[in-house]
C-alpha cells in the first residue's frame, strides 16, 4: 500500500465530505452500462465513476501531456524514457484514504492502476530525479523534484467579502465573473509579461479555477523562482472592510506597465460588461462597500456622493460608480502637487483593481512539489468534470452547464459512442489548442537534444 499523509495543507474539506459518505468500491468489474432510471438525481456515485474511468476518462491525452513526448519505448539517447515514471500522481479513494507517491511506467500502467482503485480524486506532482514509489529506497537528499508545471489556484471562498450573490461554496453565472476577469487578468500576465505559450485554465468542478503552464522553461523554474513570479502576480489580498489595492507608485508619474494593462482589464469585468461585477455584484447598493469606498474622499467629495444617493433612491451601482467617476475626473483636474497627481490617477483605480484582479493562493505556485487535482477528474459533491475553460470565449462558460458524469453516461447509453457525449468539446479542445500545440514544442526541443527516433503517439 502506498504511504498516505496527512492532507491538511491543501484545500480538501469538500472532497472529504463528499469521501465520508459514499460507498467503498467494489473490487469486482468494471459495468459497460448503466439503466438511466438508476440515474435519475444523480451525478457521483462509484457505479458511475467507474464507467467514466473506463470509457471517457482522457487517458492518452492526459499521458502524451505530462510525458511530454518522452516516449517509454523510445530508443533515442535525446529522451527520458523514465520521464512519466518519475512523475508523482496521488490517489484519493473513497473513504478519504490518500495515497501519495503513485507513479506508473506508461499509460496501459497509468489506467490500469486508476480503474484497479478507482480513486474519488487524483492530484498531480512534480516529476522527481527517481520513481515516487522508490522515494523509501534512496538517501534522502537524492530525492528531489526537477521539473513541474507551474500552476495557480483561485478559489471563490476568497472572494466571499466581495461577492453579494453568493457565499462557501455556493456559486452562480453572477460571481463566475470573477473567475472570468482572473483568467483573462491572468493569461495576459503569464503571456505578455513572461513570454510562456502552453497555458491551461481549467474548472475545478465547484467554484474555482485552475491554471497550468507547461512551457519548457516554466517547467524548470526554481522555488524561488516560481516564488518571485507568484508575488509579482499577487496585487490583492482578501479581507473584510478591503477596498483598495495598495498600487504604489515609487515615485513615478505613472502605474507600472503591468498594473496599467491589468486595470484595463479589470475595468472591463468591473464596469463595463453587461454582466460585469458593478451590474451583478451590485456592491454600491449593497453591504458596507460603498461607505468603505468613500472613505479616504474627502468630506466635501463623500457629500455629494451622499446626497446624489439619498436624491437618487433608484439609482443602480454603475450609476453611483459613474457619479465617482466624475467627481475623480475634477481631482485630477484640478490636482496641483507631485502628490495631488499621484493620488489622483490612482483614485478608483484602486478600487476596480481589488474588486476585479485575480486573488491567487500563491503558497500553490511557490513550491514545487505541490500537488495539484488532475484535469478531467470529477468533483464528488456535484459530479462536475474539471473540463479546460476557453480563454477566448469566457463568456460561452457557465459552470452550471459543466456535464456531471450522470449525464455523460446518459449520454453514452442512448448513443454506444463516446465521441457523441457532452464531453468531447472539451477534449477536443484540450487536444487542438493545448496538446498539439505543446507536443509541438516538446518535439523541437528533444530533437534539439539529438532525439531521432521520435514517433506519433
Amino acid at each position: 500500500m502506498a504511504d498516505i499523509q496527512d492532507p491538511s495543507k491543501r484545500k480538501l474539506q469538500d472532497e472529504k465530505e463528499a469521501g465520508a459518505d459514499a460507498k467503498r468500491v467494489a473490487s469486482t468489474g468494471v459495468p459497460k452500462q448503466v439503466e438511466s432510471s438508476m440515474m435519475k438525481n444523480e451525478d457521483f456515485s462509484p457505479e458511475l465513476l467507474r464507467i467514466y474511468y473506463d470509457r471517457l476518462f482522457p487517458f492518452l491525452q492526459m499521458f502524451r501531456w505530462l510525458s511530454y513526448r518522452n516516449d517509454p519505448k523510445s530508443t533515442s539517447p535525446g529522451v527520458q524514457k523514465d520521464y512519466f515514471l518519475r512523475r508523482e500522481f496521488t490517489f484519493v479513494l473513497q473513504g478519504d484514504i490518500y495515497c501519495r507517491y503513485q507513479c506508473f511506467k506508461d499509460m496501459e500502467e497509468y489506467k490500469a492502476k486508476v480503474m484497479a482503485q478507482q480513486p474519488v480524486r487524483m492530484e498531480i506532482g512534480a516529476v522527481y530525479t527517481h520513481p515516487p514509489s522508490k522515494h523509501n529506497t534512496v538517501i534522502k537528499d537524492a530525492y528531489k523534484p526537477l521539473e513541474r508545471e507551474l500552476v495557480f489556484d483561485i478559489d471563490m471562498d476568497d472572494y466571499d467579502d466581495i461577492r453579494t450573490c453568493c457565499t462557501g461554496s455556493k456559486l452562480c453565472p453572477k460571481c463566475w465573473t470573477f473567475m472570468k476577469a482572473a483568467i483573462e487578468i491572468l493569461r495576459r500576465a503569464l503571456t505578455e509579461d513572461f513570454g510562456f505559450e502552453h497555458i491551461l485554465f481549467v474548472y475545478s468542478g465547484r467554484r474555482g479555477v485552475h491554471c497550468w503552464v507547461g512551457d519548457s522553461a516554466a517547467r524548470k523554474l526554481s522555488n524561488e523562482q516560481r516564488s518571485a513570479v507568484a508575488e509579482y502576480l499577487s496585487m490583492v489580498s482578501s479581507g473584510a472592510g478591503k477596498c483598495r489595492a495598495e498600487i504604489k507608485m515609487n515615485g513615478c508619474e505613472d502605474m507600472h506597465p503591468a498594473v496599467t494593462e491589468a486595470y484595463k482589464i479589470c475595468r472591463k469585468w468591473f464596469r463595463e460588461d453587461e454582466s460585469g461585477i458593478l451590474a451583478t455584484q451590485d456592491i454600491l447598493r449593497k453591504g458596507p462597500h460603498l461607505s468603505n469606498i468613500l472613505e479616504p474622499l474627502s468630506i466635501k467629495e463623500k457629500e455629494e456622493i451622499s446626497k446624489f444617493v439619498e436624491g437618487n433612491p433608484q439609482a443602480t451601482s454603475v450609476e453611483i460608480w459613474g457619479k465617482m467617476e466624475k467627481l475623480a475626473e475634477e481631482r485630477s483636474k484640478n490636482a496641483q502637487t507631485f502628490k495631488q497627481k499621484a493620488d489622483a490617477k490612482i483614485l478608483l483605480k484602486d478600487v476596480v483593481i481589488q474588486y476585479a484582479y485575480p486573488r491567487l493562493d500563491i503558497n500553490v505556485s511557490k513550491q514545487m512539489n505541490h500537488l495539484l487535482k488532475s484535469p478531467f477528474v470529477v468533483h464528488p459533491k456535484t459530479g462536475r468534470v474539471c473540463v479546460p475553460i476557453d480563454p477566448d470565449r469566457l463568456n460561452d462558460f457557465n459552470p452550471l452547464d459543466v456535464p456531471t458524469i450522470g449525464r455523460l453516461v446518459e449520454e453514452l447509453n442512448r448513443s454506444g459512442d463516446v465521441q457523441k457525449t457532452s464531453l468531447k468539446p472539451y477534449t477536443h479542445f484540450f487536444e487542438v489548442n493545448f496538446l498539439q500545440k505543446l507536443e509541438k514544442a516538446a518535439t523541437e526541443e528533444l530533437r534539439s537534444k539529438g532525439a531521432t527516433d521520435i514517433t506519433d503517439f
